[in-house]
């Protein structure tokens, strides 16, 4: 049974994935949890959940500015798009398909103490020792490695792994990893406002409100429901574990599975005959061009320092440290997260000026460099357009016979009335 209920993971958007079970076996499984659940909705992301092992299996120890902790407490449980993760120091409402369920992560993300990063001593850093699953787990994994899998977003955003915007890192087994986290703070002037989001690349809070029609924007959120959008268009639901709360949309059951694997061969664009799709097939393949970053915000900047970890011989222990009492059994790693510096990078992006200023800059570079103006472009345009065709019409109107005994300059060279001697051969 635990075989068969691997076929949840197909709901994650992993790219590679393919298919485990054909459609009669799906619907099978599906009828089995509706009667397991008293002919009731069963939720895809709730049973993820629950069936991935706890954090305390996970993340073992921990040290935040030199006290330990119990990590247990401050990890929370969520499944994200591509797994379920344990996430640490996280403020975003839960977005389980039931309200019950809702309430009650929502209690429990309260009762977690919120951490602030204040030094930038790696003595006073965040540092938590990490475990790996045993080798008869039949956790469901991804990677070609058996690496940690590290991802810094904001406190607020969707989990997501596949458009995060900060970094993400792959922690190798038995080493220590120092990850130094170095903020940007960038804003953006008044006069920047009056700029239209196409020409300055970038949403001011009440703009991306607007555009994800919630109070909260992000690149990352706009990413997310524009996924949700183009899977709404092609399966008509979305997949359980990215929905998010406040979006009223249908969550895909196990029936529906073979269009979300349709669909992801669509939208990553690995389809091999992409010529044989139709043309309502390229729905799913959006190109997001409306998300933008904010205009105001702050950015991380990320590197990691590895070294290796002693191991133990013999069976035996670690006798200092935070690894005091542990033992190599199954994999370990360490995290050391602190900022870089005492100091942040801030930058402030203002209008230099507008087209007329602009226009008037450029034309005084090239009086300067040529002697020209803008007096000198309308004479120009005036000298090959208004000359010739002036000259062309009176060639076309003049209808006066012309003398052919006088030369070309004779009257010019005698005055008016005179006439001058004849011409002879």
């Amino acid at each position: 049974m635990a075989d068969r209920l691997l076929v949840l993971a197909q709901f994650y958007l992993n790219p590679l994935e393919t298919e485990r079970w054909n459609t009669s076996e799906l619907g099978r499984l599906h009828r089995l949890l509706f009667s397991y659940y008293r002919d009731s909705e069963y939720s895809v992301r709730d049973i993820l959940r629950d069936l991935s092992p706890d954090c305390g299996e996970l993340v073992i120890r921990g040290i935040v500015f030199g006290a330990p902790v119990n990590t247990s407490r401050l990890f929370l449980k969520r499944p994200t798009s591509s797994n379920v993760c344990c996430i640490f120091n996280y403020r975003r409402a839960s977005y389980s398909r039931f309200a019950t369920k809702r309430a009650e992560d929502d209690d429990e993300m309260r009762a977690v103490p919120k951490v602030v990063f204040e030094s930038n001593s790696i003595l006073n850093s965040v540092q938590f020792v990490l475990q790996g699953t045993p080798e008869e787990d039949m956790t469901n994994t991804f990677n070609t490695n058996n690496a940690f899998q590290l991802t810094i977003f904001p406190q607020e955003d969707y989990a997501t792994l596949q458009s995060t915007t900060l970094g993400e890192v792959l922690v190798d087994h038995n080493t220590i990893v120092e990850i130094p986290i170095q903020p940007m703070f960038f804003t953006s002037a008044k006069e920047v406002h009056g700029v239209p989001p196409h020409i300055r690349r970038c949403y001011y809070p009440e703009e991306g409100s607007r555009l994800l029609n919630q109070t909260y924007y992000s690149l990352d959120e706009c990413l997310l429901v524009c996924r949700i959008k183009s899977m709404v268009d092609h399966c008509g639901c979305v997949s359980p574990p990215m929905g998010g709360s406040s979006l009223d949309v249908a969550f895909c059951m196990l029936p529906d599975l073979p269009c979300l694997m349709r669909w992801k061969t669509i939208w990553y664009g690995y389809n091999e005959f992409s010529f044989l799709q139709s043309k309502d097939e390229h729905l799913a393949q959006r190109q997001c061009e409306q998300c933008l970053p904010t205009c105001n915000g702050v950015s991380m900047s990320i590197t990691t320092n590895v070294a290796p970890l002693r191991r133990t011989y013999n069976n035996t222990v670690y006798f200092t440290g935070l690894l005091k009492g542990l033992k190599n059994e199954r994999p370990l790693a360490i995290i050391k997260l602190f900022f870089k510096l005492r100091f942040a990078q801030a930058t402030k992006s203002q209008l230099v000026s507008t087209w007329v200023v602009l226009l008037n800059r450029f034309g005084g570079i090239l009086s300067l460099m040529y002697g020209f103006s803008i007096v000198s472009y309308i004479e120009i345009l005036y000298y090959l357009t208004g000359k010739g065709f002036v000259y062309i019409y009176r060639s076309l109107t003049d209808r006066k016979p012309r003398k052919r005994n006088y030369s070309l300059y004779w009257r010019e060279l005698m005055p008016n009335g005179l006439k001058g001697p004849p011409l002879h051969n």
